[in-house]
C-alpha cells in the first residue's frame, strides 16, 4: 500500500507506540478533534487494510469501519485534515475528514 507516514503525522496529534509497529507495517495514529471526538486510524501497509474508530471522551465507540484491499492513504488536505482511502481495482474511495461535520464518508 503506498502511503507518506510524515504527511500523515503532520494532520494526526499522535502516533500510538505501541500498537505501531514500524518493522510489521502497522501503524496506529489518534487524533482528538474540536468537540471532543477521538479518531484512531490504523493500517498495515503489507496487510492492505484500513481500521477507522471514532468515539467520544468516555471512551464509547460510536462508529467501527475496518476496510480491506486498499492500495493507497494520500492526505488531500493538510490544513483540513482530509484524507483519502483508495481501494484496489475498483472505484471504492472513503474519505476522513477529521475538521468539520462530517468525518467518515464512503462512496463505491
Amino acid at each position: 500500500m503506498k502511503v507518506d507516514i510524515p504527511k500523515l503525522l503532520m494532520v494526526f496529534d499522535e502516533l500510538l507506540t505501541p500498537p505501531t509497529d514500524e518493522k510489521l507495517g502497522n501503524f496506529w495514529f489518534k487524533t482528538i478533534r474540536t468537540d471532543g471526538l477521538v479518531v484512531v486510524f490504523s493500517f498495515s501497509v503489507y496487510d492492505n487494510y484500513v481500521g477507522i474508530l471514532v468515539r467520544d471522551s468516555s471512551d464509547t465507540a460510536i462508529a467501527s469501519v475496518n476496510m480491506k484491499d486498499c492500495s493507497e492513504i494520500r492526505v488531500l488536505d493538510e490544513s483540513k485534515k482530509h484524507i483519502e482511502i483508495i481501494h484496489d481495482n475498483s472505484k471504492n474511495r472513503c474519505l476522513l475528514l477529521l475538521v468539520g461535520d462530517d468525518i467518515l464518508s464512503y462512496s463505491e
